[in-house]
């Protein structure tokens, strides 16, 4: 699985710069970066290839060799509110293989995660301050309409997930 972090996010953790990753399916690619919300660092992913996002409140510098970590548990924990199963999850880990941090995807990839990062700043008044997980930020970004490259018309990310999982 590949970890596309943006520079914003190399400064934050004092990164080198990550290589390229080899080209893979976008389903198992995700763009990471960090934005703040409600005073508060916090980590927001996106993925390549449905626009499924997740979004982790109150991360610092020292998480940072905690990274793949803890995505890849805010991304099950996102995949098990959409509705997978564990067995399914694991799959969906298996088929990605390792986890790699690399420099982010592409143009249209930077644009999905811009417009997530929108609109969660135009709904932070549903963050929840008490917690690091936010699944009412999670369900906003999951549940909105969005178009997808290749798509002609709106669909739920998480809707398109499911439809991309299932097509395994």
């Amino acid at each position: 699985m590949q970890l596309g972090i943006t520079i914003p996010m190399e400064r934050f953790f004092k990164m080198k710069k990550p290589p390229y990753g080899k080209k893979a399916d976008d389903l198992f690619c995700w763009e990471l970066h960090v934005i703040m919300l409600q005073g508060r660092p916090s980590l927001i992913g996106v993925n390549c290839g449905t626009r499924f996002s997740f979004v982790l409140c109150g991360i610092g510098p020292q998480d940072r060799d905690r990274l793949e970590l803890l995505a890849e548990r805010e991304i099950c924990d996102s995949f098990l509110e959409a509705g997978l199963t564990e067995g399914e999850i694991e799959a969906y880990l298996d088929m990605a293989g390792a986890m790699e941090v690399t420099k982010t995807h592409g143009r249209s990839q930077v644009a999905y995660l811009n417009k997530a990062v929108e609109l969660v700043l135009w709904n932070d008044i549903a963050v929840d301050g008490a917690s690091a997980r936010q699944p009412i930020l999670n369900d906003i970004l999951n549940r909105t309409p969005t178009k997808c490259t290749g798509d002609s018309e709106l669909e739920r990310p998480v809707d398109r997930l499911l439809e991309k999982l299932e097509n395994l």
